[in-house]
């Protein structure tokens, strides 16, 4: 006589499967560079227009007195930067009746802040592919950071003299990783605090905070470019902030979620910026 008991598979049509309320979502980088840089110009884009030109002052120099003659009037011609507000981007989303009463989790309400993330990835990734355009260039591709290449890198924006505040490292993680190597920047000895309690959480080299992503551009396809910049060394204008609007499209029976933005980026001081060539 068979003592076993019911085989799983003799039940399995009773077997539920179970959906997750949660959902498990695509990591998000860290987007960083949009609040490093210069944005003060957006102000006088909100009127209109897709172009700005920002008008340059030159330096005036101080001349010797010469009483035998008349003094030296000064006469240079002022140049002007344009920041061209041409970058569009848009992102959307439709669900049709039948999906957003039958998905559960709700799908077509999760996804609004993947939507606000795209647009703001997108304006990261244009920032950012500006450092390479620095024509002060410090570092080897494929060849771990040093210190010598971070000293160089600082000595470069003080002989531009660039205000001491708002300058910012942006490195991605294999730099960090070669960071961590380097007494000078963790070894209590020169800085306060243990890396291996805060790794570089909040941490500055020569009093400027350090930032990580993984969103850097990747030069020459396998190289990310980094950089030490002062803010005025790029100037961000967002003239339409990523705003999202649902409409119905009754011919698919469906309900769309579309979002916006429109902006430009431009470098406005070369010699406040220096491109950090990486190891990978």
């Amino acid at each position: 006589m068979a003592s076993n008991p019911i085989t799983k598979t003799n039940v399995l049509n009773y077997i539920p499967e179970i959906w997750s309320k949660e959902v498990l979502a695509d990591v998000e980088k860290k987007l960083l560079t949009a609040k490093l840089v210069d944005r003060s110009y957006e102000a006088f884009m909100k009127e209109g227009g897709y172009i700005l030109h920002v008008p340059h002052l030159a330096e005036i120099s101080a001349n010797a007195v010469n009483t035998a003659a008349d003094m030296t009037l000064y006469d240079a011609v002022q140049n002007t930067t344009q920041i061209n507000v041409n970058i569009s981007y848009d992102i959307g989303v439709a669900v049709d009746d039948i999906n957003k009463v039958q998905t559960n989790p709700k799908y077509f309400t999760l996804v609004r802040s993947k939507m606000a993330y795209g647009l703001a990835k997108q304006i990261d990734i244009n920032v950012n592919a500006l450092f390479n355009a620095f024509s002060q260039t410090v570092g080897t591709e494929g060849s771990a950071l040093t210190s010598d290449v971070l000293i160089e890198a600082y000595e470069y924006l003080n002989l531009a003299d660039a205000p001491e505040e708002e300058r910012a490292w942006v490195f991605d993680p294999e730099s960090i990783t070669d960071l961590l190597k380097i007494d000078y920047f963790v070894k209590m000895d020169y800085v306060p605090g243990s890396v291996s309690e805060k790794g570089f959480v909040g941490r500055q080299i020569f009093g400027a905070p350090v930032y990580i992503t993984t969103n850097l551009e990747e030069v020459n396809t396998s190289y990310h470019g980094a950089t030490f910049m002062q803010k005025e060394a790029i100037a961000l204008i967002i003239q339409m902030q990523p705003k999202f609007e649902t409409f119905r499209l009754g011919m698919r029976h469906s309900d769309v979620i579309s979002g916006l933005c429109t902006y430009g980026v431009c470098e406005m001081r070369d010699t406040f910026g220096v491109f950090i060539k990486t190891r990978s």
